[in-house]
């Protein structure tokens, strides 16, 4: 029997550690105390830039590294994963810089993590929704705009209050409805689970 049999179950265990870890940093970077100034803003946190950042550096040295190296492993297809891994940490880091919006009394304006800009108005809201999968709140109209606001935005409670103030009641489902008051009362969903 091979004696590093422990190795695979080792490796899992520090994998799920350290996602832990991060998930958690993140999870906490988004409920810190912010400045009376930025009340209504719905903005990525630092901890999303680093971590789409760090993707990205990882893996594009990998795959420039992979090829400037002689090895027998490196083929056209192994670079081509290093480089759509190294491409999955884009849009953490144009989202830091692209994605904000502001929550008033009147409605929700902003701009996505592509830099496409959208507004409604709560009056003008058909559907509410909460994506527990994609993680993120689906706001759409009558007119069939669509929002989708990410569990990982900073000002999540703020945004919540708004909206259950002053959304039409019968556009938000039930279960979202709950984790609405929850996020308005402090405690947004998990970014984890």
């Amino acid at each position: 029997m091979d004696d590093r049999w422990w190795s695979t179950p080792l490796w899992w265990v520090l994998w799920l550690l350290s996602m832990s870890l991060i998930m958690g940093w993140i999870a906490r970077s988004r409920l810190r105390p912010r400045p009376a100034s930025e009340t209504g803003r719905l903005t990525q946190t630092l901890a999303i830039f680093i971590v789409g950042l760090v993707c990205f550096l990882i893996f594009a040295t990998m795959a420039v590294v992979s090829n400037v190296i002689p090895n027998t492993t490196s083929t056209w297809w192994t670079t081509a994963i290093f480089v759509g891994l190294a491409c999955l940490g884009v849009p953490l880091v144009t989202g830091f810089f692209l994605e904000q919006y502001e929550a008033t009394p009147d409605g929700l304006t902003g701009a996505n993590f592509i830099g496409v800009r959208k507004q409604l108005r709560w009056s003008e809201l058909r559907s509410v929704r909460y994506s527990l999968f994609m993680k993120w709140f689906r706001l759409e109209t009558q007119s069939g705009t669509v929002i989708r606001i990410s569990a990982m935005l900073t000002g999540l409670p703020e945004f919540a209050r708004l909206l259950l103030a002053n959304a039409p009641t019968q556009a938000i489902d039930a279960e979202t409805l709950k984790l609405l008051r929850a996020t308005a009362a402090g405690n947004p969903p998990s970014v984890w689970t």
